[in-house]
């Protein structure tokens, strides 16, 4: 997208949202299994990607998408998404010093335990493209095959339980990027009222404090004969809705500002998949340095050193990137 198309809320609110990530991510590697009763680590992943997944989407809807060419839109975005994906797990790959078979085929089999969120965007991407595709050939509303392509992948991800080729995550997160989609469309869906935003935001945040990756809440209900993993999906998918239509809407309004500080944040969300491999890539290590002078009982200070000086490296390398041609194609998707 070039400058002069960018909206400001979008990229600011990328911004926030991957200092979110960095540090979720620097709470992770500090607590281990301790993170899943971290209430900030689980706030934080109540929302961050599938708000992520949800900004990607709404620049899926364009009154344009009729005239197509599925080869090149899709080719642009493996440019923009496996590139870099493939680029950085192969680096991840090489400074692991596992050199095994097993862990090179896990890019691909198991690209959960690389960086599975450029794999996931850009099958979901073309999946979209298709459906759009397939809308205009048949002369269709494309939200028809949209929608039919989520409630299949949604059944066959609860039902099936697949977790190869990050299917689990592609099928989750089609959800939200369909979501960000659909708020572009219908302005409807668009929080614009602020009681709205209030009430939302208010019921958003007391499903985030029970919410846990893998437990449902004490107080929620078992039902007869529901597998308990799509009540599990469906709390986190009900929390993590609210949640991106309630920050959309702020963001609409709050992060809409050419400040001096919001530019700063604004260039954080255009550089963020960069700074997403990046720090993915150092923290850990960043993490096992900082325990050599952090003392064992002092895991807020631990955590605070990581997100600063692994963010802070991620943006210095990022921008390093950027200013020669090859690396910002293989590593930025520029």
């Amino acid at each position: 997208m070039s400058d002069k198309k960018r909206l400001i809320w979008i990229d600011s609110l990328k911004g926030w949202l991957m200092i979110l990530v960095v540090l979720g991510h620097a709470i992770q590697s500090s607590l281990g299994d301790a993170c899943f009763q971290n209430h900030l680590w689980n706030l934080i992943y109540s929302f961050h990607m599938p708000a992520f997944m949800a900004i990607s989407g709404w620049f899926a809807f364009s009154n344009t998408s009729k005239n197509i060419n599925v080869g090149s839109l899709c080719k642009r975005r493996f440019n923009q998404l496996m590139v870099p994906y493939l680029s950085w797990s192969l680096l991840r790959y090489v400074i692991s010093a596992d050199y095994s078979i097993g862990n090179l085929s896990r890019i691909i089999i198991a690209p959960d335990s690389y960086f599975w969120f450029l794999w996931v965007l850009f099958w979901i991407k073309v999946i979209f493209i298709l459906n759009q595709k397939i809308a205009a050939k048949y002369h269709m509303d494309e939200i028809i095959p949209i929608g039919i392509t989520c409630l299949l992948l949604l059944g066959i991800m609860v039902g099936l339980n697949l977790r190869v080729f990050g299917f689990q995550f592609l099928a989750y997160y089609y959800l939200f990027y369909f979501l960000g989609y659909a708020m572009r469309r219908f302005n409807k869906l668009q929080l614009t009222n602020k009681s709205s935003m209030i009430c939302l935001g208010l019921l958003w945040a007391v499903l985030a404090w029970f919410w846990n990756m893998h437990e449902l809440p004490v107080w929620m209900p078992r039902i007869p004969l529901c597998p308990t993993s799509l009540l599990q999906y469906a709390y986190r998918g009900v929390t993590a809705i609210l949640a991106v239509l309630v920050i959309v809407g702020v963001a609409r309004k709050a992060l809409d500002s050419s400040n001096r500080f919001n530019k700063f944040i604004q260039e954080v969300g255009i550089l963020s998949l960069g700074i997403y491999t990046c720090h993915l890539t150092l923290m850990d290590y960043t993490v096992k340095l900082l325990r050599f002078i952090v003392p064992s009982n002092k895991e807020e200070v631990l955590i605070i050193l990581g997100f600063t000086i692994c963010g802070f490296l991620s943006w210095v390398i990022v921008n390093l990137l950027k200013k020669n041609m090859i690396t910002a194609q293989f590593f930025l998707g520029k």
